[in-house]
């Protein structure tokens, strides 16, 4: 899906569309509070926007309503160029490390839903725009 095709959708169409092709993980007849949501935050320790985001924006997404009801995980590497090391991936989350484009930024996060990547995206501009409206989405 281009960035502009993406860009015109709304983020539930987006969500939906996404789910769609990666194998039908979000039916339109399945009401959405029944999925497994899980938000996998991938940031480094020595990275200056995502102290900021963990500080601020993180923090008051971890005191809302939608944060109690998924599953969150993070992967912190202690450097930028650890990020997608082994050493700092839990096994059972390498899967969707295998999925992240290595030219993308931190803070990243992935909202997996019923197993699927339904949203990725890097940077707080797109946890803004599109990761934390995916997420209300969701929790809905």
């Amino acid at each position: 899906m281009t960035r502009e095709l993406a860009a015109a959708l709304s983020v539930p169409a987006l969500v939906l569309a996404v789910g769609l092709v990666a194998g039908g993980a979000l039916r339109s007849d399945t009401p959405r509070r029944d999925h497994n949501v899980m938000l996998l935050y991938v940031g480094a320790e020595n990275c200056a926007p995502c102290l900021a985001w963990r500080r601020d924006m993180g923090a008051d997404f971890k005191a809302s309503m939608e944060f109690s009801r998924l599953t969150y995980r993070e992967v912190e590497a202690p450097t930028l160029f650890e990020v997608l090391n082994d050493d700092v991936w839990p096994v059972d989350l390498r899967p969707y490390r295998a999925r992240i484009d290595r030219s993308n930024g931190v803070p990243m996060w992935l909202v997996v839903a019923d197993g699927q990547i339904v949203a990725q995206g890097f940077g707080v501009s797109e946890w803004r725009q599109t990761m934390l409206p995916t997420l209300k989405w969701l929790m809905n």
